[in-house]
């Protein structure tokens, strides 16, 4: 059992799986933790007035003990962002959760149009979740999700790891025409890229509130961090075999937000 606030009532398992359910937005850039007025800890976007997430009182405790929180400098209140340790942890209990993700890698680029132009991003090749989806067949002999499904998905991945700006990102935007059809030239530097980037995080922060509570979750640990369905169900302790259903509805409030419903 766990020492701390928690002993007694919060077995290391259960607040493991809180952990991955928090840290999955808590790591996140422009995400900070503030207390809510139920007496819970949240999670808030910069300008954000409705928490992405909470967590209880004693787990968020245990959080602080174990130093996985640091306080933000510079707010005006209080608020709180991950630490080191604590991006530490919820990469280890995510790499557990589904070790096939990081077992199995075959490192590629693909080509994204974003509105910012075309977008080159790494992916694994060897296997996504959405990518084993589509090409997986059910009962009924169609696609486990249909190509809106996937090309929604994709966008929304597309984005956030543009929004993360992560090491494994190249950017082309060397043939983005502007409105008079004129070729653009590459970025000009750190503040246009930086830009770009916050752009691309506004854009999954609006995707995500527009799925709404717990299907934004999934599109998050699907979509975005790569999880499998059975580690996303184990994380959010659902039952098994509920997630495919649960990212199928989530997916298609995600291509409705797109504008994507009337594909085929």
């Amino acid at each position: 059992m766990m020492a701390g606030p928690g002993k007694g009532r919060l077995g290391e398992k259960q607040f493991e799986r809180e952990v991955r359910r928090f840290f999955r937005r808590f790591v996140e850039p422009e995400v900070h933790a503030a207390a809510t007025a139920e007496g819970r800890v949240g999670l808030f976007l910069k300008a954000g007035k409705r928490p992405l997430a909470t967590m209880e009182a004693p787990v968020w405790a245990v959080c602080v003990e174990r130093d996985l929180v640091e306080r933000a400098e510079g707010a005006a209140e209080e608020r709180w962002r991950a630490s080191d340790a604590g991006r530490a942890l919820y990469r280890r209990l995510t790499s557990a959760a589904d070790p096939f993700r990081t077992q199995h890698q075959l490192p590629g680029v693909r080509s994204y149009r974003m509105e910012e132009g075309e977008v080159l991003l790494a992916v694994n090749e060897a296997e996504t979740p959405l990518g084993w989806l589509r090409r997986r067949k059910g009962a009924d002999g169609e696609p486990l999700i249909s190509e809106t499904q996937f090309e929604a998905g994709e966008k929304l991945r597309a984005d956030f790891t543009l929004g993360q700006m992560n090491p494994r990102v190249t950017a082309d935007w060397s043939g983005t025409g502007g409105g008079s059809g004129k070729r653009r030239g590459p970025m000009r530097g750190p503040a246009e890229i930086a830009m770009h980037a916050l752009a691309a995080r506004e854009r999954v922060g609006r995707a995500i509130e527009a799925a709404g509570p717990h299907l934004g979750d999934i599109l998050l640990s699907v979509c975005c961090h790569l999880e499998g369905l059975e580690a996303a169900e184990r994380g959010f302790g659902w039952p098994k075999r509920s997630g495919k259903l649960v990212l199928q509805i989530a997916l298609d409030r995600l291509a409705a937000h797109y504008g994507m419903t009337g594909k085929s």
